[in-house]
């Protein structure tokens, strides 16, 4: 799942509450405040110069610690979805977030996947964080040869899929194991 323009949208209230839930040091908080605050834009266009408009969300594009801070900020996701949804663990790289799971069905599977999906729109309408469907896709590696693709998925979710005789083989003689990201 691809969180839709992911540094841009981060709540500066939110972000500040995050840290704090998560346990950073005061002094780091109110640095993380100061990082997010009083910061204006202004446009240069053919050398004229607009006025000034304060930034309101986001965290700054380019410096080396908004990676870190947009990483904390979606840590609340990470935790809810894991908690809700039993069997289903989360990868994430900056704004692309997976969720991973087993199973021993395409449709156990897809049901997780499904919950995990659901878990996650649920957090992000409570948290000013929105996803974007266009580039949400599941992938699908299993042992097996023949290829079934389980119900509806998602909201706007492609199926890709992928056998693999090298994956490992689960108690029970099944090996299958999906990804929603």
């Amino acid at each position: 799942m691809d969180v839709k323009s992911a540094f841009g949208n981060v709540s500066k209230r939110h972000l500040v509450g995050r840290r704090t839930d998560l346990g950073v040091e005061a002094d780091l908080v109110r640095w993380t405040q100061s990082f997010v605050s009083n910061r204006k834009v202004h446009l240069v266009l053919n050398g004229q110069e607009g006025s000034d408009h304060e930034v309101e969300t986001g965290i700054p594009h380019g410096s080396p610690v908004s990676p870190i801070l947009f990483t904390a900020y979606l840590s609340g996701l990470f935790k809810h979805v894991e908690e809700q949804v039993q069997g289903v663990k989360a990868l994430s790289f900056v704004d692309d977030v997976a969720w991973t799971t087993e199973g021993d069905s395409e449709d156990d599977i897809f049901q997780t996947l499904q919950l995990a999906a659901a878990a996650a729109w649920e957090w992000a309408e409570a948290n000013p964080v929105a996803f974007d469907t266009e580039k949400t896709e599941a992938i699908h590696l299993s042992r097996r040869r023949k290829r079934q693709t389980p119900g509806t998925p998602p909201r706007g979710t492609q199926w890709q899929g992928a056998q693999s005789s090298s994956m490992r083989k689960r108690p029970g003689g099944s090996a299958s194991g999906s990804t929603l990201s």
